[in-house]
């Protein structure tokens, strides 16, 4: 994990075993920017569902996630080796997609020189604790 400038970082094998680590890793984030708990749930929700995702798109390398707290908004960046075998099926992408869409305030989902990459923005209405 690394914390410098608002930026903090981990890295999790591609293993749905390991996610509860980024799960927290985001409560955690979203509690220390001052989210209402409602919205420290949808974040955790956002990123779990990136996480599983990139699991499904990725060819088993690690998911680095790295959050970015702005005085405003709250981003995690997710990212792993994309998979030479084919694109994730359209009604699961579909599904992700409206999950996001109720759990962020934008989202985006990028490939770039062989990787796949998801981004989720929260809002952040409150002064952070931390």
């Amino acid at each position: 994990m690394n914390t410098d400038d608002g930026r903090i970082e981990l890295s999790v094998p591609a293993d749905s075993r390991y996610m509860r680590l980024a799960r927290l890793m985001a409560s955690g984030v979203a509690s220390t920017c001052g989210l209402p708990l409602e919205e420290v749930e949808d974040f955790r929700i956002a990123v779990d569902e990136l996480c599983s995702t990139l699991i499904e798109m990725g060819d088993g390398d690690h998911i680095r996630l790295c959050f970015e707290l702005g005085r405003d908004t709250l981003v995690v960046r997710a990212t792993t080796r994309a998979s030479t075998t084919g694109a994730i099926d359209d009604e699961r992408m579909s599904l992700s997609d409206q999950i996001l869409d109720v759990v962020t305030d934008g989202h985006t989902l990028d490939h770039v020189d062989g990787n796949v990459e998801l981004v989720a923005r929260k809002h952040v209405r409150a002064s952070g604790v931390g």
